[in-house]
C-alpha cells in the first residue's frame, strides 16, 4: 500500500507540474519494483491455500519463484540508476544528454532486460524446486551454486557499483579545482542523496543476516528448516517497508505533497462570486 501511495503521489506531481525529471522516473521505478515484489509474494503465499494446484503446475511454481527474485533484484539495480543520476549530475553536468529524460526511460528499460537476462538461467538450469516446507518454490539454500549466484548478482553487484559511484564523487568534490559555490552545495546535496542510497541498501543488506543464521543451520544438516522460508518472508516484508519509509523522507517532493495532502482536506468550502 505504501508504494501504490507514492506511486499516486508522483503521478500527481507529474500532472500537476508536467514534470520531466528524471529523479521521479527513477523513484516511480524503484516504487513500481518493490509493488511488483509486495505483490509476487502474496500470490506466493496464498498458494497455500492451492496446494494441489501448485504441486500439479510446478512450472507456474517456478515462474512465480523466478519473477520473486527477478522483482526483488530490480529494487537494488533501480538504485544502481540513482546513483549513476547523482554521479552525472556531479561529474558530467555540462553534458546535457546525459540528464534527458527520455535517456532514463530508457536506461530504466534496459535495467530490466540485463536483470531478466541475469536471472533467467536459474530457471533453465531448474534451481527452483518445490520447497518441502512450503508450498511455492524457490531456490533452496542448500543449493551452494544458486544461492551464491543470487548473492552475486543480487546484492553485491549493485552494492559494489554504488559504492564506487560514491567514491568517484566524493574524489570529485574533494579535488582542488576550482568550483562555484552553487556548485559545490548541489553536488554536496548529490553526495548527500548517495550517501542516503547506500544506507538504504545496506539496510536492506543487513536485514538479511538473521537468515544466515538458518541458511548455515540448513547446509550444516543439509535439509530446509522449517522456520527459514516464513523468518525470510517476515524479514522482506520490512524490508519492503522500510523502503517505502524512506522514499517519502528522502524525497522532499513526495514529504511537501503528503502534508499538501494532510494540511488541505479534499473538502473545501469554495466562495462564491456574485
Amino acid at each position: 500500500m505504501i508504494f501504490v501511495f507514492i506511486f499516486l503521489i508522483f503521478i500527481e506531481i507529474i500532472h500537476e507540474q508536467r514534470s520531466k525529471d528524471p529523479s521521479i522516473l527513477l523513484i516511480l521505478n524503484t516504487c513500481f519494483s518493490a509493488f511488483l515484489t509486495s505483490l509476487i509474494i502474496i500470490i506466493m503465499i496464498s498458494s497455500n491455500l492451492f496446494h494441489k494446484f501448485r504441486l500439479i503446475h510446478i512450472n507456474i511454481c517456478s515462474i512465480c519463484g523466478l519473477l520473486y527474485d527477478i522483482f526483488e533484484c530490480s529494487i537494488y539495480y533501480s538504485y544502481c540508476l540513482h546513483a549513476f543520476y547523482r554521479l552525472i549530475r556531479v561529474i558530467y553536468y555540462n553534458k546535457r544528454n546525459l540528464l534527458s529524460y527520455n535517456l532514463y526511460k530508457l536506461l530504466i528499460l534496459i535495467q530490466w532486460l540485463l536483470i531478466i537476462l541475469l536471472i533467467l538461467p536459474t530457471y533453465f538450469l531448474k534451481w527452483y524446486i518445490h520447497l518441502p516446507t512450503e508450498k511455492h518454490c524457490l531456490i533452496p539454500y542448500t543449493n551452494i551454486i544458486g544461492s551464491f549466484y543470487l548473492i552475486v548478482f543480487l546484492y553485491l553487484i549493485p552494492l559494489l557499483t554504488i559504492i564506487m559511484i560514491y567514491v568517484l564523487i566524493t574524489n570529485h568534490i574533494r579535488s582542488p579545482t576550482i568550483i562555484r559555490i552553487q556548485e559545490r552545495q548541489r553536488n554536496l546535496r548529490d553526495l548527500t542523496a548517495i550517501k542516503r542510497i547506500i544506507v538504504c541498501v545496506l539496510m536492506l543488506i543487513i536485514l538479511r543476516f538473521p537468515t544466515i543464521i538458518f541458511v548455515i543451520f540448513d547446509l550444516i544438516n543439509g535439509d530446509l528448516n522449517y522456520l527459514t522460508c516464513p523468518i525470510i518472508g517476515f524479514v522482506t516484508a520490512i524490508c519492503l517497508i522500510l523502503i517505502g519509509i524512506l522514499t517519502i523522507l528522502a524525497t522532499n517532493k513526495i514529504k511537501k505533497n503528503l502534508l499538501k495532502h494532510l494540511n488541505h482536506p479534499s473538502t473545501q468550502i469554495h466562495p462564491t462570486h456574485n
